[in-house]
């Protein structure tokens, strides 16, 4: 059903050529995503796939089946800064593979003939012809990392009709650029944002493999698991404003130092995250001015603030909001992005959990795209690879290739199954 090594290959190839360069929005993102397109037409040769950009500019692979209904394959090819090789385009390739197997039963099932395209598959699950299974779409989302704007899952979220002009409007890159003028360079369209993309209408389940991002796996040896859904996550911009002065003549008893004010609010809020059993990150600390010898009138901080059980969520968010409430410095706050905990699909749970070969499903801290699909009533579910060391976001962010053909196999027996199950 996928020719497990090429996938791989595929993988190395496209980190040889761009690393992690492919920040979504930028130049060598759009170029990237031209190779996938590239990629996939000759994965499929002449079976009739469809290419195609929604108005959201998000990519569909499309290769229709005899059968009612559609199976979606779906990840991200951008990746944060300095990113590794297989975040979230692992699952495309891995989409892109299962298409290739599909494309090659084609041609074999056509007049004339032969089985020579699948050389690699795996003959205990041979691909099911067109007439016999429903139509496979693969989707590359655009911007699931959410780095330009801070706000993850941009395109899936267009894609299932929640993002709204609103909100897009709102949002400005580091640079100031509005993001509606930065997405519409590559082809998002925000006077669309409202509705649906049509290709999710006929979906009856999608499924996600990616790597797991975190230490369980490995811990555990285990190459595969399902994924039981993901955390919720509530995310701030902060400033605290104090008032600037010199190191060496102001007395501490006089400061009003934002810098400090932030610090104590950092430590108060992870600790109460862990008491909680949640998760807290500071990603982005700064202050003005920024040299040594001055205490600064300006702390600018990020806030991530993330937990399983969304009633603990809700009360960790409501600490955040007492905390800068009761700072010594003024403390003033923006949010720029929510999400509520999300379960996926039970019975892709425990199919996803089969293939898998068993075992406790994970529950994602990280968001992924599925967390959109899912929430917008589709029937969804993930699977995990392990991550070595627990590392990802970073160059060295790897998987042992044993533990890669091993999430490759699962994925293209689950898709199989659910491209012919009655």
């Amino acid at each position: 059903m996928i020719d497990g090594p090429a996938v791989i290959a595929a993988l190395r190839e496209t980190d040889e050529r761009c690393g992690g360069r492919r920040e979504a929005w930028t130049d060598v993102w759009a170029a990237e995503r031209e190779e996938l397109d590239a990629h996939a037409r000759r994965a499929a040769g002449d079976a009739g796939l469809i290419v195609e950009r929604d108005a959201f500019a998000n990519t569909w692979y499309v290769l229709p089946g005899g059968r009612p209904g559609t199976v979606l394959v779906a990840s991200h090819s951008d990746c944060v800064p300095g990113g590794g090789w297989l975040d979230g385009i692992l699952g495309v390739h891995a989409g892109l593979g299962v298409l290739a197997g599909l494309a090659g039963a084609d041609r074999r099932a056509a007049p004339g003939g032969s089985g020579a395209e699948n050389r690699g598959l795996d003959d205990r699950f041979p691909p099911p012809a067109t007439a016999d299974r429903r139509t496979l779409a693969v989707v590359d989302w655009a911007d699931e990392e959410g780095t330009r704007f801070g706000r993850s899952l941009l395109g899936s979220a267009a894609a299932t009709g929640v993002l709204t002009r609103s909100e897009l409007a709102a949002l400005t890159a580091a640079d100031g650029t509005p993001a509606p003028e930065l997405v519409a360079r590559y082809g998002f369209d925000p006077g669309a944002l409202g509705e649906r993309s049509p290709r999710l209408a006929d979906v009856l389940a999608a499924v996600e493999l990616h790597i797991e991002q975190g230490p369980v796996l490995e811990r555990e040896r285990r190459s595969v698991a399902a994924v039981a859904g993901c955390l919720g996550v509530r995310r701030r911009r902060m400033t605290f404003t104090g008032t600037a002065g010199h190191a060496g003549a102001l007395p501490m008893p006089d400061r009003r130092d934002p810098a400090r004010a932030a610090a104590r609010f950092i430590a108060e809020i992870m600790d109460a995250a862990e008491e909680r059993d949640g998760l807290a990150t500071v990603g982005e600390l700064a202050t003005e001015p920024a040299f040594i010898t001055a205490v600064p009138a300006l702390c600018r901080a990020s806030l991530d603030v993330r937990h399983a059980d969304i009633d603990q969520l809700e009360a960790l968010d409501a600490h955040v909001t007492a905390l800068l409430d009761e700072s010594r410095c003024e403390a003033d706050w923006t949010e720029v992005y929510r999400e509520d905990p999300v379960d996926f699909d039970p019975q892709l749970i425990e199919a996803a959990r089969e293939v898998a070969g068993g075992g406790v499903p994970l529950r994602s801290g990280p968001l992924h795209d599925s967390a959109s699909l899912a929430r917008a009533g589709v029937r969804t579910v993930m699977l995990f690879a392990p991550s070595v060391a627990g590392v990802s976001h970073a160059r060295a962010e790897d998987t042992a290739e044993p533990d890669l053909l091993a999430a490759l196999d699962a994925l293209g027996r689950l898709v199989a199954r659910l491209l012919t199950d009655a």
